[in-house]
């Protein structure tokens, strides 16, 4: 853990799930960390429960904004002396259901979020001589197909993409790249999905099932990112926890689950609504 001791570690999005995980991990091995979020509120609350970890405190950041993204970089440096790692992991998870169905607005503001946002993310920590920049990555960013999460999908495809050019691009010492794919995980964004139409529906019939087969938990999704961190040695890594196979596993989990009568259930709340017209 001593390679991350005393880093400073940028984290966006991280007042919650994945992010906040992320920082919990971190903070254990010693670096110095920033979180960030929309709201102040939420910031203070995260800091409160992180603290007693280690170093660490909170800015305000929307992502969508590339100014707001860009004068972070800078606060960040002017307080903390430099940035060693920035961890582009603020997004969301699009509604779930055909994706002929989906509001082009939620795609928008998707794309703004999970793209655009990985993208000004990138710029600042390359501009403000970040040593490490990881991406994560999400489902869509093998370059499959993948219903019925198809606006979000389509968005990590255009970071994975996006991050695999800019790796291709950058000259030999600067900045190391790694993406990240954490795969499924239990948090709010699939704890409350939203699903659209009566195709959603359809689609979302064996959720509770593909929850229990598939889903991780956050925390040991963000503690193999805090060991890749720590591994990695070459000018890009690529690196996804869902293995060949995990489904097999998922599978064996789920059955003896169920034979034995311990097998968890998870709990979610599914908001139907009408397709978009």
């Amino acid at each position: 853990m001593q390679k991350l001791e005393k880093k400073v570690i940028l984290i966006t999005g991280s007042t919650r799930g994945f992010g906040y995980s992320i920082a919990e991990e971190l903070l254990k091995s010693g670096a110095r960390v920033i979180i960030t979020g929309r709201s102040q509120g939420a910031i203070e609350s995260a800091i409160n429960a992180l603290q007693a970890l280690g170093q660490v405190r909170g800015e305000l950041c929307d992502v969508t904004d590339e100014s707001q993204v860009h004068q972070l970089a800078k606060s960040v440096v002017k307080n903390e002396g430099q940035i060693d790692i920035w961890i582009n992991n603020a997004g969301y998870s699009s509604a779930a259901g055909r994706i002929l169905d989906m509001d082009p607005q939620e795609g928008l503001e998707m794309f703004q979020a999970n793209s655009l946002g990985t993208m000004y993310g990138s710029q600042a920590a390359y501009k403000n001589n970040a040593k490490m920049l990881v991406n994560i990555f999400g489902a869509g960013s093998n370059g499959k197909a993948s219903s019925p999460m198809g606006l979000y999908a389509a968005s990590k495809a255009w970071a994975a993409s996006f991050t695999r050019t800019m790796a291709k691009e950058m000259k030999e010492g600067e900045m190391q790249i790694v993406g990240f794919n954490p795969g499924m995980m239990m948090t709010d964004m699939l704890k409350r999905p939203t699903v659209v139409g009566e195709a959603g529906k359809e689609m979302m019939r064996n959720y509770g099932f593909v929850l229990r087969f598939l889903a991780g938990k956050p925390e040991d999704a963000a503690a193999k990112l805090v060991k890749v961190l720590i591994k990695a040695k070459t000018p890009f890594v690529e690196y996804r926890v869902m293995k060949p196979w995990t489904p097999f596993r998922g599978l064996i989990r789920v059955l003896w689950g169920n034979i034995t009568k311990t097998g968890e259930r998870p709990e979610f709340e599914i908001d139907f609504k009408d397709k978009y017209e």
